[in-house]
């Protein structure tokens, strides 16, 4: 698991998305975990966080729950997002769980919270497991 992770950890620091939110990723307890500061840019027009900026910490909070259980590339084939509260100014954790990692189909979840504990968002994710090796 532990070569899995690092290789998981490498394929992430390559995608310009999260370099270009500011988000993080970290592994713990099998789940994974991502980091976003705060930022204006993350904002709409009445100033609170973009519902978007939530769908996107659910697929990649999931996505990389589900993917620490692979040695091929997943692809995400659904997600859903449900948005909770509005949330604006706070820096957020999205925390994925996974619900099955089977031979075809992968499912996880991801609670997306404020730094102060405030439950933001919750949603859950679909993944097709391919022929396709990790890089």
């Amino acid at each position: 698991m532990i070569d899995r992770t690092a290789r998981l950890l490498d394929l992430y620091a390559g995608a310009p998305l999260g370099a270009h939110l500011g988000m993080r990723l970290r592994f713990a307890d099998g789940r994974a975990i991502v980091d976003l500061p705060w930022a204006v840019h993350l904002d709409h027009g009445m100033s609170g966080i973009h519902g978007g900026v939530f769908g996107t910490l659910v697929d990649t909070a999931a996505w990389f729950t589900a993917a620490l259980h692979y040695d091929v590339w997943i692809a995400t084939i659904e997600f859903q997002t449900r948005l909770l509260e509005p949330i604006a100014g706070e820096d957020l954790v999205a925390t994925g769980s996974l619900v099955r990692a089977g031979k075809r189909l992968a499912t996880a979840t991801a609670e997306v919270r404020t730094a102060s504990g405030t439950l933001a968002a919750v949603g859950s994710a679909s993944f097709t497991v391919t022929g396709v090796p990790l890089p």
